[in-house]
């Protein structure tokens, strides 16, 4: 029982993760100023290596 609650969690955890990390992409493909696509790039690095299980 608690196997399939912790999968869940973990799911819905990456789910959360890349969600935040699609919106954060929208945002930096329609942003124009260079400073704010590179504050975004900073942004992202986090969701990035969460999804890929490195952080």
């Amino acid at each position: 029982m608690l196997v399939t609650v912790n999968f869940i969690i973990t799911c819905l955890y990456y789910v959360i993760a890349l969600f935040f990390l699609i919106a954060i992409i929208r945002v930096f493909v329609k942003s124009k100023n260079p400073q704010d696509a590179i504050l975004y790039c900073l942004i992202m690095i986090p969701f990035v290596l969460r999804i890929l299980r490195l952080k």
